[in-house]
C-alpha cells in the first residue's frame, strides 16, 4: 500500500471513530436531561445542565481528538504490526494543546535531550511518556487536507541511519523530501515498514508536536 493511501485510510478510519465518540456522548447527554423533566423550572434546569454538559462533552472531545486519532491509526499506519500503549495516549491527552503547538520554548522545555534514536530502538517503553527531539534528512513526506485540517507524515533519517515516522497533526510547510528537518514529539511505537531496495526498515512512530525545517 502507497503511503498516500494509508495517510487517506488513516484519517477515515481515525476520525470516523472520534466522531461515533461524539456522537454518543451527546446523544447520552441528551437522554439524560429528558428522563427529570417534571416540572417546568425542573425542566428549564435540566435543559441548561444538558447544555452545559454537551459543551463539556465538546471539550472533553477535543481534548481526546488527537490522542484517539494516533490510537485509531497506529495499526494502520503499522500494518498491525503495534498498537498504541496507554502512557503514550495519555501523554496525548495531558499536552492536548500541544499537538500542534504554538510555543516552541514550551515543548523545548518539556524534551528530554538525551534521547536518540538509539535509545529508543533499545528500550521504547522507557520513553513513551517523554518528548524526544530527532533532526535528519528528510527521505519522505505526504500531507492531506481534509475538513478537520492539514495531516502530514514525514519520514526522517538521523545520522546514525536510524529513521523515525512523523505523524503531524499540522501543515508541514516548505518542508520537501531532501531537506534536513527536526522533529519533536512522543513515541508511540516501534515498528518495519518494506523499503524501495526490497528489505525492510525499523523505525519508530511519533506523534509530532513541532516539526520544523532546518537551514541548511
Amino acid at each position: 500500500m502507497s503511503k498516500k493511501v494509508l495517510l487517506i485510510t488513516l484519517l477515515s478510519v481515525a476520525l470516523t471513530a472520534c466522531g461515533n465518540n461524539i456522537k454518543e456522548e451527546t446523544t447520552k447527554a441528551g437522554s439524560n436531561s429528558s428522563t427529570t423533566s417534571f416540572t417546568t423550572e425542573q425542566t428549564a434546569s435540566n435543559e441548561n445542565t444538558a447544555q452545559q454538559s454537551s459543551t463539556n462533552n465538546q471539550v472533553t472531545d477535543q481534548q481526546y481528538l488527537f490522542a484517539e486519532f494516533m490510537k485509531n491509526g497506529t495499526p494502520v499506519l503499522t500494518e498491525d504490526q503495534a498498537s498504541m500503549e496507554q502512557a503514550s495516549y495519555d501523554f496525548i491527552v495531558k499536552n492536548s494543546d500541544l499537538f500542534p503547538s504554538t510555543d516552541k520554548s514550551k515543548v523545548i522545555n518539556l524534551v528530554d535531550k538525551s534521547v536518540t534514536t538509539k535509545h529508543l530502538n533499545k528500550n521504547l517503553n522507557l520513553y513513551l511518556n517523554k518528548f524526544v527531539k530527532i533532526s535528519g534528512d528528510v527521505i519522505d513526506i505526504e500531507e492531506d487536507n481534509i475538513a478537520a485540517g492539514t495531516m502530514a507524515i514525514v519520514y526522517i533519517s538521523d545520522e546514525n541511519d536510524n529513521t523515525v515516522m512523523a505523524v503531524y497533526p499540522g501543515a508541514s510547510g516548505d518542508i520537501f523530501e531532501g531537506d534536513v528537518a527536526t522533529v519533536i514529539g512522543v513515541p508511540i511505537v516501534n515498528f518495519s515498514y518494506e523499503n524501495v531496495s526490497g528489505g525492510y526498515t525499523n523505525t519508530t512512530l511519533l506523534a509530532a508536536s513541532i516539526l520544523t525545517k532546518e537551514n541548511q
